[in-house]
């Protein structure tokens, strides 16, 4: 695989690609937690750490009560890594200092719908069609690349991906 190559020859670069590459996983995990009521919301912490976790699927469990049903999935249009910074202090005080790379995500949300039990759509109909997310990617176990997770992606709806 040539991302270990990568990795050695440049850790930031290294990073950068596996941040990215975690991102597909982090949003067809939560389509699939909407999709899927009956689906366990621990699945979150494969791809996520708190506070993103937390409040993700603090989310998912008031739309699953309020007896709502997603139809559709997100597709992801774009990412771009935007800054790295690979210090590693996990016993920093008072929280620990994780590697994490900053990546930007244009998602394309217009064939996502959440529905009423009635079937009637609960979104609005001039939503924007996509959301740009700003994901903040921590390594929970540095230099593993398979323990990348999301620590926080606050959105902004918007009419383009350039925007």
């Amino acid at each position: 695989m040539s991302s270990a190559t990568e990795s050695s020859t440049d850790p930031a670069e290294g990073a950068k690609v596996q941040a990215v590459g975690l991102i597909p996983t982090y949003l067809r995990t939560i389509d699939d937690l909407y999709l899927e009521p009956s689906r366990s919301l621990d699945d979150i912490y494969d791809v996520a750490v708190a506070p993103e976790a937390t409040a993700e699927a603090t989310a998912i469990e008031t739309f699953r009560a309020q007896g709502y049903r997603q139809v559709g999935r997100s597709q992801l249009v774009t990412t771009s890594a935007s800054s790295v910074d690979l210090t590693n202090d996990p016993a920093a005080s008072p929280s620990p200092v994780l590697p994490n790379v900053v990546v930007t995500a244009c998602v394309d949300v217009s064939q996502v719908q959440a529905i009423d039990q009635s079937g009637t759509s609960v979104v609005p109909p001039d939503r924007p069609r996509y959301l740009v997310q700003r994901l903040t990617v921590v390594n929970t176990n540095y230099p593993d690349a398979t323990s990348w997770r999301v620590s926080a992606a606050p959105n902004a709806q918007a009419q383009s991906c350039d925007g």
